[in-house]
């Protein structure tokens, strides 16, 4: 079994089951173990330490963090496209060490990812999804490919189309802004460390923007508006995974040797090849995802799972709570198709779909809250025509001031709900 290890390094033993649980569930049989190895030269003692601690880190109590703390834990981690996954996982483990170091003296608190703990921490995706967005690339009034450190692309548009093709060449709007092969020349070495390559890019999308997004694998994504995606270039190994913050339509390419999972900060859905969307805003209490074709596994960080068959909405809320239900799907994908149909739902929540797809702000008055109505809106329209329409069909009223978008209640437009 000590040969087993003898070359292994950190992102290799990070995948390791017997040292995850030795680290997890030591023994005095596998404290010896690995001891041994150490002394005897068949294992580095700087990377077994790295992933230990790393381990730790990842594994430790499960308190979550305030959103103030893991925006300060995230600030001090960098996203950068390394030449390998090995100096990722170094990267993220010198930020990590300094980040909790920060947290344990100034907060008092553990440092946490919501994967359960039987998960290996092999992907970097893992760690994203755990915490907020850089404020370094947070929403602006463009849209923004972030495809490393020191270089990102901004669109004046207000609808991009992005693709990426399985050479690596990435065109916006049928302009290319990066060519394809260099990927492979700048890896270079073995083919086994060209398929530990994984170079990941970021599509941030503001309020009152939307794209679309072909991913390497044909996987195809829609992107609403306050969305942030962040996926690899190239898939590699045998799971295909993306993170999303916001809103998007995914028509997935099937692939049955490689599923395809969309993680968020609340859950992890996976599929095959399939259509559904999901929505995970992070200043809102629930997640939805909807099932148009296919099916998909739903598994929540409180560990409640579930499978979803078309038609289906599966709802996990901030408090744990799960519900599914059978809806008409078109009520939550229309979006997509530049429209907003509703059924007996809440002003407030039409109120706030409208006001990120325009990007502008929309307030109301709280009477509003208990008004519910049922129509189609077409979003192709102007936004102060799509507001005008709504006055028609329910009784308020809205005013324009700076900018902003006022409603409140009137009896003097009652005509009924269409």
């Amino acid at each position: 079994m000590e040969k087993k290890y003898k070359t292994y390094t950190v992102d290799e033993l990070l995948q390791d089951d017997y040292f995850i649980s030795s680290i997890l569930h030591p023994t005095q049989e596998s404290r010896e173990f690995w001891d041994f190895l150490i002394q005897s030269g068949n294992l580095s003692a700087q990377d077994f330490e790295e992933a230990a601690f790393f381990i730790e880190v990842v594994h430790s109590p499960k308190e979550k963090l305030l959103r103030k703390e893991k925006e300060a834990l995230w600030s001090k981690i960098e996203i950068e496209n390394k030449s390998s996954l090995k100096k990722k996982i170094r990267t993220l483990y010198a930020a990590c060490f300094s980040a909790v170091a920060c947290v344990f003296i100034l907060l008092g608190v553990s440092f946490y990812f919501f994967y359960e703990s039987n998960q290996q921490g092999d992907d970097v995706i893992d760690m994203i999804a755990a915490l907020k967005k850089n404020p370094d690339v947070q929403p602006g009034s463009d849209i923004r490919l972030v495809l490393s450190k020191d270089k990102q692309v901004t669109f004046e548009e207000d609808n991009t189309d992005v693709k990426y093709d399985d050479k690596g060449e990435i065109k916006v709007n049928s302009q290319t802004v990066m060519e394809g092969g260099d990927k492979d020349k700048k890896a270079g070495g073995d083919k086994e460390e060209k398929e530990a390559t994984v170079t990941y890019n970021q599509l941030i999308v503001p309020k009152g923007k939307h794209s679309t997004l072909l991913l390497s694998d044909g996987t195809k994504l829609w992107v609403n508006a306050g969305s942030h995606v962040i996926f690899p270039v190239s898939f590699k190994g045998n799971k295909r995974e993306i993170y999303v913050d916001g809103e998007v339509f995914l028509d997935v390419t099937r692939n049955e040797d490689n599923p395809f999972v969309v993680k968020t900060d609340r859950m992890a859905v996976e599929v095959l090849g399939t259509s559904f969307n999901i929505k995970s805003y992070g200043h809102e209490d629930t997640d939805d995802v909807v099932l148009v074709t296919g099916s998909v596994h739903v598994r929540t960080e409180t560990g409640r799972k579930a499978e979803l068959i078309p038609n289906q909405r599966f709802r996990c809320t901030s408090i744990g709570d799960v519900d599914i239900q059978t809806v008409d799907v078109y009520d939550y994908i229309s979006w997509k198709d530049g429209l907003l149909q509703y059924k007996k739902e809440r002003l407030s929540v039409i109120l706030q779909r409208l006001s990120d797809y325009y990007g502008k702000p929309i307030r109301w008055e709280p009477e509003l809250e208990r008004l519910t109505c049922s129509g189609k809106l077409d979003l192709k329209d102007d936004m102060e025509k799509v507001l005008n329409g709504l006055t028609r069909m329910i009784p308020v009223k809205f005013v324009k001031q700076d900018d902003c978008y006022y409603f409140s209640v009137t009896l003097l437009n009652s005509k009924p709900m269409e």
